[in-house]
């Protein structure tokens, strides 16, 4: 081409290096439109430029037009074959693209033009890792080093490609040399953490990540990865156990790493560390450390995702547990059902708190259909007592169980239960026992006559869901009890036989008299299922008791009836019962006690987490 002037947008007429020079200051600078409009009339002048058809297609690629800069470079070889950085760049939109085998050629031709050119050299091994060609790959990393000492983005490749395989001690010391060559390279810190994670390195990893937050305040994936790796050091992720992290340690790590899922969304971070917010408020919820106000803060970005979509889960929980504290559970029961609406029962299954909202009922609408409700469940077994309680006497402790449990705690439960004379009476029921449990208890009876009653229950329980047997069993100790009511005019105490009795009840509770319901409450607001604690639920053989009990008895056989009963069931419908009396204004004669700081019993399974 003559060197004829050009007649470039924004300027009168240049020759075509000073035209060249003006459109690489505006692609520099960042002014893609203007540099683009600059190669446009180098090639309007003549179509055979290549530099000006390859800066083009780089250009393109770098504003995410990748099938048009493709096209471009190619134009670009096709006129000038030898030039190695069309190559390069070609295989680098390749690799881009997803075809890494056709830029690992691609880079290849780059080197056999040019053998000594490090960031082809680089690229290449960027395209070999893609492949899974690691030994390959950190040959051509190992080379672009020996071309140029200072590239420390090889050394950081190969550190990133070691992370998470076998050998976390190569990967640390190829990340050790990208720091010496770059100590602040928020990449490569991002990468120690990573690779200090996938090692199993949980403290690594919140030092690497941290660093890379520092160096780099206002990037939300930095601030996300620090989440995560402070969630993973906290012990209190199942399963990620710390023998080291006891569970009283867990609420400054989880308050911080939702704090830090927090600042990541408001700096740009994706739906990837919303759902993880949305988990760990869960998780750290069930733990009973999550406080009002983030919650709240939680709760105000969960409606915004619900309107993006209406069917996330773990964003309707946050809501719902918002709403429950602030004793809105009418409202938190209607907003846990629309979310649920389309799900499978495969997809609520699976999900542990949907399965615990389902059972969350508190609307008026449906507690006053269970006025005339019968359960078929109530009515599926064939219960009988071969030892009855005796006549008279005091408060009656109720345990109901399987064989498995009562072969697994029965005789370490009585053995607390029965140890003080005179004490409580003890009631076991016992869910398809076999004949050597019914032969143990009768043997058991006959040791303790007056103390020990026993009652059992054959039941089909094969066309439920999975676990419905052991959710039965905690359930059905409210049919019993009602029975236990009726039969003895005694009040009758609800317990756990993994708990242990450490007193005999004060008479006051002993003898009825004063109080409808003995509650135990679990104050730490973990939600309408875990609030108030079953291993310790008192009903006097009052009015208010009786019609307390039969309530709750028909709301959990309403749940069964319809397939859906599963664990927690028996701790959600008292707390809907007696939060919808409380709502009417009908208030019962209530002694509270609170969770694991009871008088007369502990709870030593339960108190290990």
């Amino acid at each position: 081409m003559s060197q004829a002037p050009l007649n470039v947008p924004g300027v009168v007429m240049v020759s075509l290096s000073e035209a060249y020079a003006i459109a690489i200051g505006h692609h520099r600078a960042g002014r893609m439109g203007e540099a683009a409009g600059v190669y446009r009339a180098i090639l309007d002048a003549d179509p055979r430029q290549a530099d000006a058809l390859h800066l083009l297609g780089v250009l393109a690629g770098q504003t995410g037009r990748s099938e048009e800069a493709v096209s471009l470079i190619a134009q670009a070889i096709a006129l000038d074959p030898g030039a190695a950085d069309y190559h390069d760049n070609l295989g680098s939109l390749r690799r881009g693209g997803g075809d890494a085998a056709r830029a690992a050629a691609q880079h290849a031709r780059a080197l056999a033009l040019e053998p000594g050119r490090a960031k082809a050299t680089f690229n290449r091994g960027l395209a070999l890792g893609d492949l899974g060609l690691v030994g390959e790959a950190l040959n051509c990393f190992r080379a672009a080093l020996r071309i140029d000492p200072g590239y420390g983005a090889a050394a950081l490749a190969a550190g990133r490609l070691l992370a998470g395989g076998p050998e976390p001690l190569a990967a640390g010391c190829w990340l050790a040399h990208a720091l010496t060559l770059a100590p602040d390279s928020a990449d490569a810190w991002a990468a120690v953490g990573r690779a200090r994670l996938a090692a199993g390195e949980a403290d690594g990893a919140v030092a690497g990540y941290g660093r890379a937050a520092r160096l780099r305040p206002d990037d939300g994936a930095a601030l996300s990865n620090l989440a995560m790796a402070t969630l993973q050091a906290s012990g209190a992720l199942p399963e990620f156990p710390r023998a080291d992290r006891p569970e009283a340690s867990w609420g400054e790590p989880l308050a911080r790493a939702l704090d830090l899922f927090l600042a990541a969304l408001e700096r740009g971070a994706g739906e990837v560390t919303e759902a993880a917010l949305f988990r760990s408020a869960v998780l750290t919820i069930h733990r009973g450390m999550l406080d009002d106000a983030r919650l709240e803060r939680i709760a105000k970005r969960a409606r915004d995702r619900l309107r993006r979509a209406p069917g996330d889960g773990a964003a309707a929980a946050c809501i719902a547990h918002g709403l429950y504290r602030r004793g809105r559970l009418v409202a938190a029961s209607r907003l846990a059902r629309r979310c649920l609406r389309g799900w499978s029962e495969e997809a609520i299954r699976a999900d542990q708190q949907a399965v615990k909202w389902r059972q969350v009922d508190a609307r008026p609408v449906f507690l006053g259909t269970l006025a005339g409700y019968r359960p078929r469940i109530a009515e599926a077994g064939e219960r009988s007592m071969p030892v009855p309680p005796a006549a008279g006497g005091g408060a009656i402790l109720l345990v109901s169980v399987d064989f498995r449990y009562w072969r697994r705690f029965g005789g370490w439960f009585l053995s607390h239960a029965l140890k003080d004379a005179p004490g409580d009476r003890v009631h076991v029921h016992i869910v398809n026992p076999g004949a050597e449990d019914c032969a143990d208890l009768d043997r058991r009876c006959a040791a303790q006559p007056g103390r020990l009653s026993w009652s059992l229950e054959r039941i089909d329980l094969s066309a439920h869901a999975p676990g419905a047997e052991t959710t039965y069993y905690a359930c059905a100790r409210f049919f019993v009890a009602l029975d236990l009511l009726e039969r003895t005019g005694a009040p009758v105490f609800i317990t756990d036989i993994d708990a242990r009795c450490t007193a005999p009840l004060p008479l006051d509770l002993r003898d009825g008299t004063g109080w409808d319901l003995t509650i135990m409450r679990d104050r730490r607001a973990r939600g309408p299922f875990d609030d108030i604690i079953v291993s310790f639920l008192g009903i006097a053989p009052t009015a208010a008791g009786r019609e307390f009990l039969g309530l709750v008895g028909t709301c959990i056989g309403w749940f069964f009836d319809r397939g859906e009963a599963a664990w927690t069931l028996d701790q959600a419908a008292p707390y809907a019962a007696l939060h919808d009396w409380m709502r009417r204004g009908r208030v019962p004669r209530l002694r509270e006690y609170e969770f694991l700081r009871l008088p007369w019993f502990d709870f030593p399974v339960k108190g290990e987490g």
